[in-house]
């Protein structure tokens, strides 16, 4: 009995000595916390992809927002857009002008012409008879550019409008000094130092291998060199700039003013920059031909515009290639590795409403009209012939296509701003004014009042009715109805959409992407406090297994005495 209790005894010690050499050996309180702590942050691993995909769909925003911004620059210059600003960058009211010479002559080497924007297309004939130059008075012959003259003394220099009267520029003229030891060189300089005073310049000519004279020169055509000694040494005479009676020598090159004729009118001017003789057009005179007529012809700057449209189609179809990787899927339907976007609704909002508006057609005339078609991916093709035979035989149907229009049968009524107007709209406006303010007391349409309101002399349409975003401005001072067309162009409608889109301030795409910066925000401070809550809970789980683990200790350690004991009785025994 005693020997089998003593072998279930030892047995028994054996196994738990086992176990407890094993929880001693196995027993990691570090590693079992750090698992407790693992199990605990894994529910932030989903908080973190989803703040990976927001990140990802930032970016894209972003993205789609500049490729959208791309397509609103060329749209800009096509949609007519009213006001100054408008107009400074109206591709349809930018000009070109080409000139044709009657002779073998070069029409380049008469003249050059700009028109500004807006100018009246036309053709112009024009005949260069004289061009306006300077005067210019050659001086005696001198040895010498740089060794000093020995002259001192002082003369006055200046300038006036000649006989003609085509100058009114004002030149009081100016005292020169010189000392003696000045040579024709430092002479020059002293003069063309105070040319702004006098109006009048200088310079050396080497007139034959060991001779030199001093050259005055207007600084203004059509304007007579005025000299007047003074004290010291006659210098104007030793330069021999006066004759021995003092008068002014013979000038080398008469002052003159310009002459033309630009459609069988006479003209003149004192310089040879003709601004006025066609309205918005500048004529910059190189030299007389009067036996040549030029031929100038003011027309639309066609390639211009052929180049907005081409860098209106190249920038969409960028953007149409970020709309098809964002809408593309791999082998198995499922988002493709780039696709960021895939089923966005906004997404999808924009891209409806700028396909739909490039199907659209305005006033009978259509994209496809004027040679450009969509692809099979829906991006835009041109035909450039076809293209080419729209802007020069139907510009204006071109023009209607892609630009804001407003007619007024009345000059007093324009427009101010349109922003998401009427796309089409004929109405006739009664407009009823003050007779002794003259502002605006009244505007209606078919005797209905709701639809717009008026303060001083603007007119705006109300918000929610047809006419909301159309502001007018009245200038007449009596009472009358205006009939007002309008057309809203494809460029104007795309841009009015990307606008509404990608407007940094407060376009979709700006909310979206606040939105989801916001939600990563919120996101961030829910993983920061996961984090925080697992490392509390590791520090509890450590404090915990380490007393755990103590015990152990402490067990092991009566074991080990058992072991002890047992082992003695069996050697007693």
């Amino acid at each position: 009995m005693t020997t089998s209790v003593s072998g279930t005894t030892s047995s028994t010690s054996t196994t738990t000595k086992t176990t407890a050499s094993q929880n001693r050996n196995t027993f990691d309180s570090s590693a079992l916390a750090q698992e407790g702590y693992n199990n605990k942050l894994a529910k932030a691993d989903s908080l973190n992809v989803k703040v990976t995909k927001n990140e990802a769909k930032i970016a894209a925003y972003q993205n789609l927002q500049t490729l959208m911004a791309a397509v609103k620059s060329p749209l800009d210059t096509l949609r007519s857009a009213p006001g100054t600003a408008g107009k400074e960058s109206d591709a349809f009211l930018n000009r070109s002008t080409y000139l044709t010479s009657s002779t073998s002559t070069s029409a380049s080497s008469i003249l050059s012409a700009t028109a500004a924007d807006g100018t009246e297309v036309g053709v112009h004939d024009i005949v260069v008879t004289q061009i306006a130059k300077v005067e210019r008075l050659g001086g005696s012959s001198q040895s010498s550019r740089s060794s000093a003259l020995s002259l001192a003394g002082t003369f006055t220099l200046g300038s006036k409008a000649t006989a003609d009267g085509l100058s009114s520029t004002v030149t009081p003229g100016a005292t020169i000094t010189i000392t003696a030891g000045m040579s024709l060189d430092d002479i020059a300089n002293t003069i063309n130092a105070a040319k702004t005073s006098t109006g009048v310049s200088a310079s050396v000519v080497k007139s034959s291998d060991n001779s030199y004279m001093i050259v005055l020169a207007g600084v203004e055509t059509d304007r007579d060199i005025t000299l007047a000694t003074g004290s010291g040494d006659n210098i104007l005479s030793k330069l021999g700039l006066i004759d021995d009676s003092g008068n002014k020598v013979a000038p080398l090159q008469k002052a003159q003013g310009a002459k033309l004729t630009v459609d069988s009118v006479a003209i003149t001017g004192a310089t040879n920059e003709i601004k006025g003789a066609i309205d918005g057009v500048t004529l910059s005179l190189y030299k007389a031909d009067p036996l040549n007529t030029l031929s100038l012809e003011v027309d639309s700057d066609l390639k211009g515009i052929k180049t907005q449209i081409t860098n209106f189609v190249t920038a969409y179809n960028s953007l149409r290639d970020f709309i098809l990787v964002n809408q593309s899927t791999n082998s198995d339907g499922t988002a493709g590795t780039d696709a960021a976007l895939f089923s966005d609704s906004l997404l999808r909002e924009i891209t409806t409403s700028l396909q739909s508006i490039m199907t659209t057609g305005v006033n009978g005339v259509s994209l496809a009209t004027i040679g450009i078609t969509l692809d099979l991916n829906n991006k835009l093709v041109v035909a450039d012939t076809t293209l080419d035979t729209a802007l020069s035989s139907s510009l204006s149907s071109v023009k209607s296509l892609f630009s804001y229009q407003m007619t007024s049968s009345s000059p007093d009524l324009e427009l101010l701003t349109h922003g998401d107007g009427p796309t089409s709209a004929n109405f006739d406006l009664k407009v009823t004014v003050d007779a002794v303010t003259g502002k605006v007391t009244g505007a209606s349409v078919n005797g209905d009042e709701s639809l717009f309101t008026f303060s001083d002399n603007t007119i705006k349409g109300v918000a929610g009715s047809i006419y909301d975003g159309l502001s007018l401005v009245y200038s007449g001072k009596t009472s009358q109805t205006v009939n007002v067309k309008i057309s809203q162009g494809i460029a104007d409608q795309l841009y009015q959409s990307i606008e509404t889109a990608s407007n940094t301030y407060n376009g979709q795409i700006t909310t979206a992407v606040n939105d989801l910066k916001k939600d990563n925000s919120d996101l961030g401070a829910r993983i920061t406090t996961i984090g925080q809550n697992a490392a509390i809970y590791r520090d509890f789980l450590l404090d915990k297994y380490a007393k755990v683990e103590a015990k152990l200790a402490k067990a092991q350690s009566v074991l080990d005495l058992l072991k002890a004991l047992n082992s003695a009785e069996n050697k007693s025994s």
